[in-house]
């Protein structure tokens, strides 16, 4: 790759991360790095089916898009991207696969994934578990100030069914929270 292309390359991944969700900007459309363009889509794990989208917005601008030389470009970065350890990578962040692999690649990158994103769902679910037992614990400690404030029987009973309910969820939650062993909360962030 000439040295002019190597120094453009960075900033077109500056100028992609700038332009926030659009497909391409005016400015990508005109540097016409097409084969640059295409390996970081196909790094990304982006399916063949962007060049069009990218195809029809540099239209917009007056430009052409080489289709061929992105899609040589594409199938170098889909390399890179199809590895056992992105697939975990890409799992294990909850990412979605637009699925790009092929051949015996695709069940490496796939075994990776689906490893990844078992671990994605188990933190997701020790979070939430996490969560609900902060807000409990919140909710009990309101309670329990409500109860010492009160003098009206009627509202101590309602306050004291509440705290023995919040009580006997928090007890619950601590159990299923104890399945995630000697792990706890670093193992998952």
């Amino acid at each position: 790759m000439p040295t002019a292309n190597r120094l453009r390359l960075p900033l077109l991944a500056l100028a992609a991360l700038l332009s926030g969700c659009a497909v391409v900007s005016e400015e990508e459309c005109q540097a016409g790095l097409w084969y640059e363009r295409g390996i970081q889509d196909g790094a990304r794990g982006r399916g063949q089916s962007l060049v069009y989208d990218i195809a029809q917005k540099c239209q917009e601008y007056g430009v052409r898009v080489d289709s061929e030389a992105w899609l040589r470009g594409h199938e170098e970065g889909v390399e890179q991207f199809c590895t056992p350890e992105n697939g975990y990578f890409q799992g294990r962040r909850g990412h979605g696969y637009e699925g790009v692999c092929t051949g015996p690649t695709a069940d490496l990158f796939m075994n990776g994934y689906r490893r990844g994103l078992a671990d994605y769902q188990v933190a997701q679910e020790y979070r939430r578990l996490v969560d609900r037992r902060d807000y409990l614990e919140r909710e009990l400690y309101s309670v329990r100030a409500a109860l010492s404030g009160t003098q009206n029987e009627e509202t101590m009973r309602a306050l004291r069914f509440q705290r023995g309910a919040l009580a006997r969820e928090l007890q619950l939650l601590d159990m299923q929270l104890l399945r995630y062993g000697v792990f706890g909360f670093d193992f998952f962030y």
